[in-house]
């Protein structure tokens, strides 16, 4: 059975169900006060590297467990914010319930159209290989990390397809 896509990457197909999520989980703002050092709780303190350009919105959602990986409406935490325009680096603080398993799924909507495009670009938490068109939604235990109670870092890096490969833009 097919899941929902949620790949960071790049054909609208793939990409469609990323654009909307009614009964999804909990759409939080990007407080980086949840992520300075002696902070309550547990968060994901996500950097974001490689953006293709400084236009559109990234959105950043995590789940817990390989039952809700990618499926619809599944994340238990969205933060989605504007790209800067410079297309520098970014970085997201996204709380988690607390200490166990989660993945992280990230998405660059180049022109903010809420829609899937081939431009878009993402990745994922562990940065697994992605391959166009066989491995555009890696495993749950390729992308999972141990969160710990207090802040994680996990750095991501943005794949775009680029000819016929998903890659990060080389700079």
């Amino acid at each position: 059975m097919l899941k929902s896509k949620i790949v960071p990457i790049l054909s609208a197909v793939s990409l469609a169900a990323l654009a909307s999520s009614a009964q999804a989980g909990t759409r939080v703002d990007n407080d980086m006060s949840n992520c300075r050092a002696g902070a309550d709780g547990t968060a994901a303190l996500v950097r974001l590297i490689g953006f293709k350009q400084g236009t559109g919105r990234v959105r950043v959602q995590s789940y817990s467990g390989s039952g809700n990986w990618l499926e619809r409406g599944q994340w238990l935490h969205r933060v989605e914010v504007p790209v800067n325009r410079s297309g520098r680096d970014m970085t997201v603080c996204l709380p988690l319930p607390g200490p166990g398993s989660y993945g992280i799924a990230v998405r660059h909507d180049l022109n903010s159209n809420n829609r899937s495009d081939r431009r878009d670009g993402g990745g994922f938490s562990r940065n697994p290989d992605i391959s166009f068109p066989f491995n555009m939604e890696p495993d749950y235990g390729e992308v999972a990390f141990r969160a710990n109670s207090g802040v994680n870092n996990v750095r991501i890096v943005l794949n775009y397809l680029q000819g016929t490969s998903v890659e990060p833009i080389r700079r």
